[in-house]
């Protein structure tokens, strides 16, 4: 027998199916909360506004993406577990790439729409960087899950228009993954030639 659903999952999955048949500009709290089936208090308590929605699918993105992530095997490049870990979460947005889709080309070009999903991208970095025991504090601890979530905010158009395979997703990470290991390298060496010698 299927697990019950909570009600954060029946309104993501309600809010999944409205979006892609309607869209996310005509999306309504309250008719949301009529096709859920959900009291309309409730959907209130759960997200007071469309902002909070946004937040609401991208934790469920982020449950999706641990579920899938296993912690990265002994003496794994830091580079390596960056990558697993980034392309565990875009294989877990798959059940909502069509909703995503129509969000991204409806706030295409809308700042607004930017500064709603940069703290999203940000707190999936800092468990994407967490579980890929990657630095998340002091400074590299700054870049590494900034670093992070532009690549995720980078990488979504591509994903988009990506195949099954993720052949153009994965490529596209690699090579930002790979400029990020040498910015990081230079900010080291860096940090490195400014404390004194002993």
């Amino acid at each position: 027998m299927a697990a019950k659903q909570t009600p954060q999952e029946k309104l993501v999955a309600a809010a999944l199916a409205m979006i892609e048949r309607d869209g996310w500009r005509a999306l309504s709290l309250a008719h949301l909360a009529r096709h859920a089936n959900i009291p309309v208090e409730t959907v209130y308590q759960l997200c007071p506004d469309k902002q909070a929605l946004l937040r609401l699918i991208g934790a469920g993105i982020d449950v999706a993406a641990l579920k899938r992530m296993n912690g990265p095997a002994e003496n794994t490049p830091p580079r390596d577990r960056a990558f697993d870990a980034v392309l565990g979460c875009f294989e877990a947005m798959a059940p909502y790439k069509a909703a995503l889709a129509v969000i991204q080309a409806e706030t295409r070009g809308d700042p607004g729409g930017w500064l709603d999903a940069a703290p999203i991208f940000l707190r999936s970095a800092q468990w994407i960087a967490d579980n890929a025991q990657l630095p998340t504090t002091g400074l590299r601890g700054f870049a590494t899950t900034r670093g992070i979530a532009v690549l995720l905010a980078d990488t979504m158009g591509i994903w988009l228009s990506d195949g099954e395979d993720l052949s153009k997703t994965m490529a596209h990470v690699d090579r930002r993954l790979r400029l990020a290991e040498s910015w990081l390298g230079a900010l080291d060496r860096t940090r490195d030639q400014k404390q004194p010698a002993d």
